[in-house]
C-alpha cells in the first residue's frame, strides 16, 4: 500500500517515532492517522513490557534550584546514547516541573503519575526507563553543582548567599565525596568500628603499647579527616582545609546532598 509522505511526516511529528514505524502503522491502519496513533500506542506498550526487566545503569541527574529550594532527580536508562535523547531529557524536566508546580515530592507518587508516559517512552526509545530518586533541600541559601555529564549533582545549604563559593564547595564534594560535614556528625558506631579495625591492625605490629596507641590515634584522625567536609583539604587550594576557606568567608555549610548515578545517596 502506498502511503502519502505528508501523512508519514504528520504522524512522526505527533508521535516522535521513526519514519519506518510511522509508515508501518499507516499501512496497518490503511492510512488513517487517528487509528495509526492508537496502533502505535498499543505497539509501544507491548515493546515496553518486553524491556521492563532490563538493567538501567546509565542515566541523568536533573536539577531545579532557586535561592531557597533545590531538587535533584535521577532518571535511569540502559545506555549512554539514550541519556542524550531530547525525549529522555524532556521526560525528566516534565517530572521536575510537575514536582514544583504541585509541590509533590513523594517519589512513589511520582512514579505512579508518570508510569504511563514512562511506558510510552520505553517503547519509543527501545530501552527500559526508570524514575529512580528524588531528593531536595530547603533553606535560606541554596547552591549547586551539576557535572557536565549530568551523572552527579550536588546541592548545598549555607548561612550566607555566596553563590560562587557554594559552587566551588559543591564541586569539591562532587570530587572527594565527604560523608559528613563535621566530626560531631559522625555516628559513634562508625568511629568505634574504625577504632577496632585499626586496633587489630596495630596490635599485629608487635610494638609497645604507647606506640600502638599513637598509631591508632593517628589513623583515626586521618579517617575522620577523609570523611568530613570541614577537615578535607580544599580541592582548589590544598594549603587550606574547607574549614579554613569557610572561616575566611564567614560562611557555614548547614547541609548537603550528593546524588550520583549508580552510587548510594550522600545526605547530611
Amino acid at each position: 500500500m502506498k502511503i502519502d509522505i505528508n501523512k508519514i511526516k504528520e504522524l512522526r511529528n505527533i508521535t516522535g517515532i521513526s519514519i519506518i514505524e510511522c509508515k508501518k502503522a499507516l499501512i496497518e491502519t490503511k492510512g488513517n492517522i487517528h487509528n495509526a496513533i492508537n496502533y502505535i500506542k498499543k505497539y509501544l506498550k507491548i515493546e515496553s513490557i518486553k524491556k521492563l526487566n532490563n538493567e538501567t545503569k546509565e542515566g541523568l541527574i536533573l536539577d531545579y534550584v532557586v535561592k531557597d529550594f533545590g531538587i535533584l532527580l535521577e532518571i535511569n536508562c540502559q545506555t549512554d546514547f539514550v541519556t542524550k535523547s531530547t525525549h529522555f531529557i524532556n521526560f525528566g524536566n516534565e517530572i521536575l516541573n510537575y514536582v514544583i508546580k504541585n509541590n509533590q515530592k513523594n517519589i512513589n507518587t511520582i512514579k505512579k503519575i508518570f508510569d504511563q508516559k514512562r511506558i510510552e517512552l520505553i517503547g519509543l526509545l527501545k530501552e527500559n526507563i526508570f524514575i529512580n530518586r528524588l531528593e531536595y533541600i530547603k533553606g535560606n541559601f541554596i547552591g549547586k553543582y551539576i557535572h557536565h555529564s549530568r551523572r552527579i549533582g550536588i546541592i548545598i545549604k549555607s548561612d550566607i548567599n555566596n553563590q560562587l563559593l557554594m559552587k566551588k564547595i559543591s564541586m569539591h564534594i562532587a570530587m572527594l565525596k565527604p560523608e559528613y560535614i563535621q566530626e560531631k556528625d559522625i555516628p559513634s558506631t562508625i568511629i568505634n568500628k574504625e577504632y577496632e579495625l585499626q586496633k587489630n591492625i596495630a596490635i599485629k605490629k608487635n610494638k609497645p603499647k604507647i606506640i600502638i596507641k599513637k598509631i591508632i590515634e593517628g589513623r583515626i584522625k586521618k579517617f575522620i579527616n577523609n570523611i568530613t567536609l570541614y577537615n578535607q583539604k580544599f580541592l582548589l587550594d590544598n594549603n587550606k582545609t574547607i574549614f579554613n576557606v569557610l572561616n575566611e568567608n564567614k560562611m557555614k555549610i548547614l547541609s548537603f546532598l550528593c546524588l550520583e548515578i549508580g552510587t548510594d545517596l550522600i545526605k547530611n
